[in-house]
């Protein structure tokens, strides 16, 4: 074993150690901070559940809350929390569990670039340690970035069929409460992700919220210009006394004209990325065929000629 592994495994030690302390004394002091949080968490929930949390996870919460706050500000909670809302997970501790799991990550990538590096020189193992802390942070944030940008495909491929269906519902008599509670249930087996928005919109609106406030809201969780603008539409139709059916039926064309313009574009810039890869590699290839013989041959001939 080689003789600084003693002074790097203390060093390790001794860094968490520190952390865990700074934690605690961090959330000693600073415990009326964490309860304000708690308190706005719960005004952020109270239209949704009538009974008051445990508060047996305050001190894992405010370690959290002190450990994330002091490295990337007090806002990392809300910010991720939104993060996670978009990527479809929704639930009070959806952020802690996401917190947790990073931390965990962390540590795993730590130790094992403690372990798998002994054999190193101090200088390669203090920079697999930081690259491990590094990895620690990054890969969980962009798996999270990779699940937004699906959930977010997802919705954005629902949107026109259900705007269709609820165009048809409404055209049958029933109300826009009833056509979104509807065609909810008829699509939570083929678009689940846009079925579980219309669900919670829909309890929205039985709490008692407006339905201009209640779309708004499923605006600003799925962060889709095209939904923003939908609920837009169906405020104004409802507000001007217009046909909403036509609208809706108007609306679904004009998002599928755009899905189909969006694929062009992408299959027209298609061909000009291809023309890099193309140049570096295929045409370098082709003339190494096409000359190779060519240039054998001549290069005998002059040996002949010799």
């Amino acid at each position: 074993m080689p003789s600084d592994f003693p002074f790097l495994f203390f060093l390790s030690v001794a860094f968490s150690s520190t952390l865990l302390v700074a934690g605690v004394h961090y959330y000693l002091r600073t415990r009326q901070e964490a309860l304000r949080w708690r308190i706005e968490e719960l005004q952020e929930q109270s239209g949704s559940s009538g009974a008051v949390p445990s508060l047996r996870g305050d001190i894992w919460d405010s370690l959290l809350r002190s450990t994330y706050g002091t490295v990337f500000g007090k806002d990392w909670f809300r910010q991720k929390e939104l993060e996670l809302m978009r990527a479809g997970f929704r639930g009070p501790r959806v952020v802690k569990v996401y917190g947790v799991i990073s931390l965990v990550f962390t540590a795993v990538m730590i130790v094992a670039a403690f372990f798998g590096l002994q054999d190193q020189d101090l200088s390669i193992r203090a920079l697999g340690l930081a690259g491990a802390l590094v990895l620690g942070y990054f890969v969980p944030d962009q798996v999270l970035v990779s699940l937004r940008k699906r959930h977010r495909l997802n919705l954005m491929a629902a949107l026109p069929d259900t705007t269709d269906m609820l165009s048809i519902v409404l055209g049958a008599g029933l109300s826009l409460d009833q056509a979104i509670a509807r065609v909810g249930e008829e699509i939570r087996f083929v678009y689940p992700e846009l079925a579980d928005e219309f669900y919670w919109m829909t309890l929205e609106v039985q709490a008692g919220q407006e339905r201009a406030v209640a779309f708004q809201h499923m605006a600003q969780r799925t962060g889709l210009m095209d939904i923003r603008s939908l609920a837009s539409m169906i405020v104004q139709a409802e507000r001007f006394g217009t046909g909403l059916s036509q609208a809706l039926r108007i609306y679904a064309d004009s998002l599928r004209t755009k899905r189909r313009l969006e694929i062009e574009a992408t299959i027209n810039k298609a061909a000009v990325k291809m023309v890099f890869p193309i140049v570096l590699f295929v045409l370098p290839a082709l003339f190494v065929v096409i000359l190779a013989p060519g240039i054998i041959s001549t290069l005998r001939d002059l040996q002949l000629l010799r």
